[in-house]
């Protein structure tokens, strides 16, 4: 698979951001796959049939994530940066394509590998397509079926719960650093600024704890801004929807969040959606608007164990 090449060294023309990087990575990896297609249609046109099967079944996703891709390239580099990049990528594809398949039975191969959506979309590199082609639209990651399910039966850090919650395919799991949070998953495989997190807290048990905005609001940290609530239900639970900012002053930075509340037996469970960190001076209502669908979509299709 020849048009993996560019991509494997395509990362290396510029130090980047992590995210732009994986996009840079990705693309030249779908420009490549094209490339590789058009020679393969050029040399031998009787496999056209086949070059169609091969390609049906991603071609929907792929589309949409080169094209997400331009868009998000192209608000995060400067303009001659950008257009630099595709001359210097078309120019390897170019150099590539220009040698001749030596028989019909490597274009086979290749249209027998790339036909396998198992081994298309298990990859490196399918991590950075999933997650370009919902860039728009995280939630439809999920309801297209891209996810995995995280559950907390036998895990070191949930003993003695029982909780399957979906995660989208391309999200990266994660340890985190406070005791309390059982695991932690971020967008665009480990490379992006939106995190989902599983936090459970023991409650005292001489206390009746009554999870209301009342509670919620005493225990927030004083930096954390209380923006709104919302009564709501998990897995038929009653629950609380939470969404706040947290300012750290110190390092001058800020975390939006979309906590999703309930108890059962002594224990508070909390289902994060945060965005950040960002400089505190950055507004993040519409990006937090854009993945609430997605934190709500997991929060109600968790299930919890009897």
């Amino acid at each position: 698979m020849y048009f993996v090449l560019p991509a494997l060294g395509f990362g290396q023309v510029q130090e980047y951001s992590p995210k732009i990087a994986l996009a840079v990575e990705t693309y030249a990896f779908l420009k490549g796959r094209s490339a590789a297609l058009k020679n393969i249609a050029k040399q031998f046109p009787a496999l056209k049939s086949e070059i169609t099967a091969a390609t049906k079944s991603t071609a929907v996703l792929f589309a949409r994530a080169e094209q997400n891709i331009e868009q998000f390239l192209s608000n995060e580099l400067p303009e001659e940066s950008f257009n630099s990049l595709k001359n210097q990528l078309n120019a390897m594809l170019t150099e590539q394509t220009e040698r001749p398949i030596e028989k019909e039975q490597h274009a086979r191969d290749f249209l027998e590998k790339i036909s396998s959506k198992s081994s298309t979309l298990n990859t490196l590199q399918s991590k950075g397509i999933i997650s370009f082609a919902y860039h728009d639209v995280p939630h439809q990651e999920i309801t297209d079926g891209h996810l995995k399910i995280f559950t907390t039966k036998d895990h070191p850090k949930a003993a003695e719960t029982d909780l399957e919650i979906p995660i989208p395919a391309s999200w990266q799991a994660q340890e985190a650093e406070m005791t309390q949070t059982v695991q932690q998953f971020t967008s665009f495989h480990g490379k992006g600024i939106e995190k989902i997190l599983l936090v459970i807290y023991d409650l005292p048990a001489d206390q009746n704890f009554k999870l209301d905005k009342k509670s919620v609001s005493e225990i927030i940290p004083p930096q954390t801004e209380l923006i709104r609530t919302e009564a709501i239900k998990i897995d038929g639970r009653p629950a609380i929807m939470v969404e706040v900012e947290e300012n750290i002053p110190h390092e001058k930075i800020k975390i939006r969040m979309l906590q999703f509340m309930f108890t059962q037996d002594r224990k508070l469970y909390c289902i994060q959606g945060s965005i950040g960190p960002v400089e505190s001076n950055k507004n993040l209502d519409l990006h937090i608007k854009k993945y609430e669908p997605l934190f709500r979509l997991i929060a109600s299709r968790t299930q919890v164990g009897k």
